[in-house]
């Protein structure tokens, strides 16, 4: 064992910065080591594979805590290491259909969809960081430049219901993912050296050994200058690209020092996602996400509670947890949630509110297989004046209100509300929700 130059409290403080910055990186490949790298996961579908969603989500579903109802998912992660690829898209018209693009950071670096380039579709070329060399001739003209070798592209399409099945399914079937020297029937290049990827396991939470396999990412993705610095201030601990972090090498109040920074950093994580935003009339105001900066425990934060979330200019996310008096919302009780003539949700494209058990953050079972309402739920009554008042409860209501019904469990529960291109009010705040009231 060498002796350490860090004294016990220098370690802590680095293995607390260490481990707020590095969290959000290595949550990431727990979703591309399910996917992409262990072939006994249930979500494998390997690199550059789409695996589509085939089902509208309801309460059977119980995979991924706080899933929509609005969108199916195609998901894969894109390498980059042998050469770019060409992402074709098939025509959506005014379907709304994205694919985020997010980096190993989990910042979502670029958009192709309704928003970004429109509903005619086409081909787009997806370039790492380290391609080398003019792009061929032939090559699609639309480029993105990656900052990461392993890109997730988290796609979501728009469904109308069940109804909407086939046609969703067809959309995902012509969107393909190739090789560049395929698409243009050239020789392929030599293909990249095979990487022993270490296992992803959820002991690493509030754990030094987190850092190792930080150390093994940080070698596929380009840090920006900021992180540069931080990386610098943390090398004494061993945490870099390829460096090796070895705890055994620390004497004993330095090894314990680190442990109580990595357990710090974790339960400030858990903290932070926890209370992710301000409440304004009972709905949870959000800073912009999807874009961290420096902010790296709002970034693991985000990463904890819901990974790949998108940038507030291609959906918003508010979540409401309690009534207009403060108090949590609870099936022991009838509410409303009113909307004045004028005051729908501004959006391009749609609007939807979710109901989730509070305790599995699930959808709930109900009698009428509703579990969101939104301006494209079939049957919605508006009144006269343009007005919509929705009611949330555990009990059917009247034959009147039932259009409107949100069904509710008997216990607790929080509402989550998807606001799909928003319009400029939405973004700067100048529009907000109506508190949910109780009856």
């Amino acid at each position: 064992m060498t002796s350490s130059p860090l004294t016990a409290a220098t370690a802590r403080a680095l293995a607390e910065q260490a481990y707020l910055y590095g969290f959000a990186i290595v949550e990431n490949y727990r979703a591309m080591w399910g996917m992409c790298v262990w072939p006994d996961s249930p979500q494998y579908s390997g690199f550059n594979t789409f695996r589509h969603g085939r089902a509208l989500f309801d309460s059977s579903y119980d995979t991924v805590v706080n899933a929509n109802n609005d969108t199916l998912y195609s998901t894969t992660f894109a390498d980059l290491r042998a050469e770019p690829i060409v992402l074709s898209v098939p025509a959506t018209g005014y379907r709304y259909f994205v694919i985020q693009l997010v980096d190993m950071g989990t910042d979502n670096f670029a958009y192709v969809g309704t928003r970004a380039t429109g509903g005619d579709g086409g081909d787009f070329l997806l370039v790492g960081p380290r391609y080398k060399g003019a792009l061929p001739t032939g090559a699609p003209a639309r480029v993105i430049i990656s900052p990461s070798q392993f890109v997730a592209l988290a796609t979501r399409t728009a469904i109308e219901g069940r109804a909407d099945l086939d046609a969703v399914i067809a959309i995902q079937e012509r969107l393909r993912i190739r090789p560049l020297s395929e698409v243009l029937a050239r020789p392929a290049p030599q293909p990249p050296a095979d990487i022993d990827f270490p296992p992803y396991t959820a002991d690493l939470y509030g754990s030094p050994r987190l850092f190792a396999l930080l150390n093994f990412l940080l070698r596929f993705h380009t840090v920006s200058e900021p992180e540069t610095a931080l990386l610098c201030r943390l090398a004494p601990l061993g945490i870099g690209p390829g460096a090796e972090f070895d705890l055994d090498s620390f004497d004993p109040a330095v090894r314990a020092a680190i442990g109580d920074g990595t357990r710090i950093a974790h339960q400030r994580i858990e903290d932070r996602g926890n209370n992710l935003g301000t409440v304004v009339q009972g709905w949870q105001d959000i800073p912009p996400m999807g874009d961290y900066g420096e902010d790296y425990l709002f970034r693991s934060a985000v990463a904890w509670k819901f990974i790949y979330t998108n940038s507030p200019e291609e959906a918003l996310y508010p979540i409401a947890e309690t009534d207009a008096d403060g108090e949590p919302l609870s099936g022991a009780h009838r509410y409303v949630l009113r909307f004045a003539p004028g005051q729908l949700p501004p959006v391009e494209a749609f609007w939807s509110i979710t109901l989730y058990d509070s305790a599995s953050r699930l959808m709930v079972d109900n009698a009428v297989d509703r579990y969101s309402i939104g301006d494209r739920t079939p049957g919605l009554t508006y009144g006269a004046d343009g007005s919509l008042t929705i009611h949330i409860q555990h009990e059917s209501p009247s034959a009147e209100d039932a259009p409107n019904w949100l069904p509710a469990p008997a216990g607790r529960f929080y509402l989550n509300a998807r606001a799909y291109i928003p319009r400029p009010a939405f973004l700067d705040g100048t529009y907000r929700l109506p508190a949910v009231e109780r009856v």
